[in-house]
């Protein structure tokens, strides 16, 4: 559950939602409206809208891998005769 926002300013729709920290970051200044507390997907994070989004930055690397590959750790506590 997120406050959802909409910039005037970017014209965004009703189809459109911006979460606080977009409006704080990218739609700093513009005429923004709060709309409810709901759960939904911020638009501008997502790329969606004519200005991209400032908080994105650069794209992260998945370390998930890094610790699945790791070699298994040999144990006798489960050794049958």
């Amino acid at each position: 559950m997120h406050d959802f926002y909409r910039c005037h300013t970017c014209n965004t729709t009703d189809r459109n939602a911006i979460c606080v920290n977009c409006i704080k970051k990218c739609h700093q200044g513009h005429d923004v409206e709060f709309i409810r507390h709901d759960r939904f997907f911020c638009d501008c994070g997502a790329g969606t809208l004519s200005n991209p989004c400032t908080l994105a930055g650069e794209p992260t690397h998945d370390t998930d891998t890094l610790y699945d590959s790791a070699p298994p750790i040999e144990s006798n506590t489960l050794q049958h005769n």
